[in-house]
């Protein structure tokens, strides 16, 4: 009888407390667009040309679909990179206005995948000559962004470049899949300051990806030389597209190219927070601001520090 009890109370309870219910909009969902930024330059032998993204945020409860995306970007603004004396003025540059060839060329600049897939009018800031070795290890780049009146600026400094030691593979646990590879790198860390890495890695021809947690720092084996596991990064367009077993792993025959890079902190801070958000989701999920580092904007304006390695996995 007593369990009876408990149970009536237990169902009053929830009743009411689901009668009080409110509904609670986010004061982020309601409010104007924001500038948003993402560009970065680059230092390493194989240096991508410097490019800004610039596009306008959206509401939280907004639908979002190809032709909306295309509208967020933001046409005819000023975008100057600055050194020292050394000035470079960025070139707007979009997908319509490419050839078949040029528009691949650059979604694998941006890390987008099969052009034929992205239904998209992305539009860029690049250095019209597309120039890559213009950044280089040790100095601060700002950025300075003129548009609709406003004016957003950011800094971001490329740090020393620290190369990988080596990479190895290791094979997969389950001898039932044993066509599948772990990726693993070892390398040696200075010891002299906390450093900051982000990865990209590619797949035989396939355009360079990042993977879910792609950054990491040394807090843990500051000064030392230690191993760890790089997953493969790849785009998931579709659910389809995942797949439990071979998400994060090479295969035999495989063709590997590592793209290891040192970022600053602010750059860190950036990549950690956003990648933290992107897998707390859920109702039960805890919210995490994304740290920012544009004066006037959200986003990313970010130096990478780069070296690149390859390793060929035997059939």
């Amino acid at each position: 009888m007593q369990n009876y009890l408990y149970l009536t109370l237990f169902i009053i309870l929830i009743i009411s407390l689901l009668s009080c219910e409110e509904e609670y909009i986010p004061e982020i969902a309601n409010a104007e667009p924001e500038i948003v930024v993402e560009g970065y330059i680059e230092a390493g032998s194989n240096a991508t040309p410097p490019y800004v993204l610039l596009t306008r945020s959206t509401s939280f409860f907004s639908t979002i679909d190809a032709n909306q995306i295309s509208n967020l970007f933001m046409h005819d603004a000023t975008v100057r990179i600055t050194s020292g004396t050394d000035t470079i003025v960025l070139q707007e540059l979009c997908l319509s206005s490419l050839d078949e060839f040029q528009q691949q060329l650059a979604a694998d600049l941006l890390g987008l995948g099969n052009i034929d897939l992205i239904g998209i009018d992305i539009c860029a800031y690049i250095e019209p000559s597309f120039t890559p070795q213009l950044g280089e290890a040790g100095k601060t780049y700002n950025l300075t962004i003129e548009t609709e009146g406003k004016t957003l600026t950011a800094s971001t400094t490329i740090p020393p470049i620290a190369p990988l030691d080596s990479l190895r593979y290791v094979v997969h646990p389950n001898p039932d899949n044993d066509t599948l590879v772990e990726l693993r790198c070892f390398i040696t860390e200075p010891g002299s300051t906390t450093d900051f890495y982000r990865y990209f890695t590619q797949r035989n021809d396939e355009p360079t990806f990042t993977a879910p947690n792609s950054v990491i720092d040394d807090v843990l084996f500051n000064g030392e030389s230690f191993e760890i596991p790089l997953a493969r990064g790849q785009v998931i367009n579709t659910p389809e597209d995942f797949d439990p077993i071979t998400f994060g792993y090479f295969r035999r025959g495989d063709t590997i190219t590592v793209k290891w890079c040192t970022i600053d902190q602010a750059h860190y801070d950036f990549w950690s927070t956003l990648e933290f958000n992107s897998g707390s989701e859920g109702p039960f999920a805890s919210f995490t601001r994304v740290n920012s580092n544009i004066n006037g904007g959200l986003g990313i304006w970010g130096g990478y520090g780069a070296s690149y390695h390859t390793l060929i996995v035997p059939e």
